[in-house]
């Protein structure tokens, strides 16, 4: 009990400043066009493919069954690899990121956002996979270095008989 004869104190604080968000930026009309672009096409994963990951993951595969070796089965985030096309240096954008992420906007460089990556199934050397790149969404938000613009790439691998084999919606940062 308190000498007031309450038995419940309570202190008085300042009330939260309000949180102001900075108006958004509209997005230019190309941009917006651009929502919904889809490229296609089509990968044959070799065993050679399937171990020059696994090097670079310092993963360790057995020696190869044959001279094929056939049936080699990928790590699960292999598919990860065939989200952008290979292309020559001198193709890709000025900042040397994949041609899929080059979107219209006045922004210069890019730097990986968020990934949420689902594995159907793994994946075996031999298999002729079909990769659907799509940019389903471009936000505009304000940052303290200026206008940046987030680019949502959605990703869908499936195998010849069009069942899903993995799907990854990844989120990318362009900023001037």
């Amino acid at each position: 009990m308190f000498e007031d004869g309450g038995d419940l104190a309570v202190a008085e604080r300042p009330l939260a400043k309000p949180v102001v968000k900075p108006a958004q930026t509209a997005l230019p009309e190309n941009v917006a066009a651009a929502i919904g672009t889809k490229k296609k096409r089509k990968c044959l994963v070799t065993a050679r493919d399937i171990r020059r990951f696994a090097q670079a993951i310092g993963e360790q595969l057995p020696p190869p069954a044959d001279e094929d070796d056939a049936g080699l089965i990928a790590s699960p985030l292999f598919c990860q690899t065939l989200s952008y096309d290979e292309l020559p240096v001198e193709m890709l954008p000025a900042d040397g990121s994949p041609a899929e992420l080059d979107v219209p906007v006045p922004a210069k460089r890019l730097v990986g956002g968020a990934s949420d990556f689902k594995l159907h199934r793994r994946v075996r050397a031999g298999e002729l996979l079909s990769v659907e790149t799509e940019l389903k969404d471009v936000q505009v938000k304000k940052g303290k270095s200026g206008v940046l613009y987030l680019l949502v790439i959605e990703t869908r691998v499936t195998d010849a008989q069009g069942k899903p084999v993995s799907t990854e919606t990844a989120t990318y940062v362009k900023r001037p």
